[in-house]
């Protein structure tokens, strides 16, 4: 990692520290024992912060892939102890989203960020 890979990593933790929202991801995994045949969920909760929700432009919006009501916030990856995945459930200001789509944001190899977008 460069000196700019690690001040870029640095930046965007520090806008959604100082600007963003509290919000609640909750991942979800299942494990098959297949001695019982069962499949077993669990769902965990983490703590973050992400930047404000934006809404899309209604210019955007399609119906399809972008629908009104669509959000985009960015969540930060230094200090993520998980991997945010699609159909993973997010909660802002009690309302409760679900990831529809996400881009990783790199610098050099490292992801700085990820692009979420999340639907009620």
């Amino acid at each position: 990692m460069t000196a700019l890979d690690t001040k870029l990593l640095n930046e965007v933790y520090s806008i959604a520290e100082l600007y963003g929202k509290d919000v609640t991801f909750t991942t979800r995994s299942s494990t098959y024992d297949p001695t019982t045949g069962k499949s077993t969920v669990v769902s965990t909760s983490h703590a973050v912060r992400v930047t404000p929700p934006a809404p899309f432009k209604s210019s955007f919006s399609d119906g399809k892939l972008i629908k009104h009501g669509d959000v985009s916030v960015l969540l930060p990856a230094k200090l993520l102890t998980f991997t945010p995945s699609l159909s993973a459930s997010v909660t802002i200001d009690g309302s409760v989203f679900t990831i529809i789509a996400l881009d990783s944001l790199y610098s050099g190899a490292n992801i700085a960020a990820y692009d979420l977008q999340l639907r009620q």
